[in-house]
């Protein structure tokens, strides 16, 4: 009897023992999959820092490039003005080319909120209403009794009825016609 205790002990604790390893098994398993999870994190922040970064550069370059071309207009213009001074001393062009440059180095560029001051704005023109104006007591474009007189309903005007044939200027009914024609 105490050998099959024994036994009996042995192949519980053995059960035991499989089942905890197995748990074990699967918890080391899911930390395997955190991590794979984890470096896609660390790889996406990369990349997304990377990314701003060149966006970054390509800004820092592209107001580089604006400002030596406005650098260059500026000389261009200089050159332009001075050529016309010396070439044609006292025309309107020469002076209007030096005059027209000395107030646009200095001049600020207005931003959206400078180009309407509220007290100097105009009077904007009413924009086009898209109904027909009516009075207190009128019914509405969209009332059953908007365009209709008031005078059809109280004088009993029907309709003319569709098998009427003198209702369409028709004198005599169709069959009188057909018989006629045959």
């Amino acid at each position: 009897m105490e050998q099959t205790n024994i036994w009996v002990v042995t192949l519980v604790a053995l059960g035991i023992g499989a089942l905890i390893g197995f748990l074990l098994g699967r918890a080391g398993g899911s930390s395997s999959r955190e991590q794979t999870l984890v470096d896609e994190l660390d790889s996406a922040r990369a990349e997304l820092e990377q990314y701003k970064r060149q966006v970054g550069t390509h800004f820092e370059t592209t107001a580089e490039l604006v400002n030596g071309l406005s650098e260059q207009y500026r000389k261009v213009h200089q050159h332009l003005a001075n050529s016309a001074e010396s070439l044609c001393p006292g025309l309107p062009a020469s002076a209007a080319l030096q005059h027209e440059l000395e107030p646009a180095q200095n001049a600020a560029i207005p931003t959206v909120t400078d180009a309407l001051d509220n007290n100097d704005q105009e009077e904007l023109p009413e924009p086009p209403r898209d109904y027909a104006p009516k009075k207190a007591d009128e019914a509405g474009t969209l009332s059953e009794e908007y365009g209709l007189k008031h005078g059809d309903k109280e004088e009993g005007v029907t309709p003319p009825v569709v098998n009427d044939p003198t209702a369409y200027g028709d004198d005599e009914p169709t069959e009188t016609r057909r018989a006629e024609k045959a």
